[in-house]
């Protein structure tokens, strides 16, 4: 796989990475992912807290990662991985018999934090309202790009671009009958780099209109990044 970069190579990932890829993903997305830094940021969380937050995410991410594609990439001066793209191959359930591993994965590792179990209830929430298998009725299989993040030293070069066009080329080149490519996008950043790639936003949601019981803000803190968007390639 190519990087628009030299100093970078682009690798599928294998077990001999995971390790990395977790440690990649706790520093460079859980504690930086919109939504879920905003809930960080406004409860009050104990060590233990931080440590059962991270053993929930890891816990599904290592249930995602052993039946899901994902691309590294990888600093060749170093050897270092410094970006990943998780991906998830899910199935139209009016054409799959039974559970497939997707809704297995999430079904076999629910988190037991409180604070995790919100953050995927609103991420369900906002999957459920945009209906992608309802919007595209004909298609049998979708990719996700569930989580792609970059090393915070090594941004700018391009890397989140080229992991996501590397999903793209693994979407149409190698899987049979995918019919769309989606992620939840929650930065401008990300968003910017999607819609170069040629994913478009098919639902918005703004975070300032979630309100807790007592009718205060919860997510009041994520502008500019308020807007999360569910944004769409369409291959067939």
């Amino acid at each position: 796989m190519e990087s628009n970069n030299d100093q970078y190579i682009l690798e599928w990932a294998n077990d001999a990475h995971l390790s990395e890829i977790l440690s990649l993903l706790h520093e460079n997305f859980d504690k930086e992912e919109t939504m879920l830094k905003s809930l960080r940021d406004n409860n009050s969380l104990t060590t233990e807290d931080e440590e059962t937050i991270r053993i929930d995410h890891e816990q599904l991410i290592r249930a995602i990662f052993a039946f899901s594609p994902c691309i590294v990439a990888i600093e060749k001066s170093s050897g270092k991985i410094v970006g990943v793209n998780l991906m998830i191959v899910s199935g139209n359930s009016k054409c799959i018999d039974g559970v497939d591993g997707v809704s297995a994965a999430f079904a076999n590792n629910p988190p037991k934090n409180k604070l995790m179990k919100r953050y995927f209830n609103y991420l369900s929430e906002i999957g459920e309202k945009a209906d992608l298998y309802g919007r595209y009725p004909n298609c049998k299989k979708a990719v996700e790009f569930y989580a792609v993040a970059v090393n915070k030293d090594h941004r700018r070069q391009g890397l989140s671009r080229s992991l996501m066009a590397a999903g793209i080329s693994f979407a149409k080149d190698t899987m049979q009958d995918v019919g769309f490519i989606f992620g939840v996008y929650t930065s401008l950043y990300s968003k910017k780099a999607a819609g170069k790639l040629g994913l478009k936003s098919i639902m918005d949601v703004d975070l300032l209109h979630y309100k807790d019981d007592d009718g205060q803000p919860i997510f009041q803190d994520t502008p500019p990044h308020n807007v999360v968007s569910v944004m769409v390639l369409q291959l067939a």
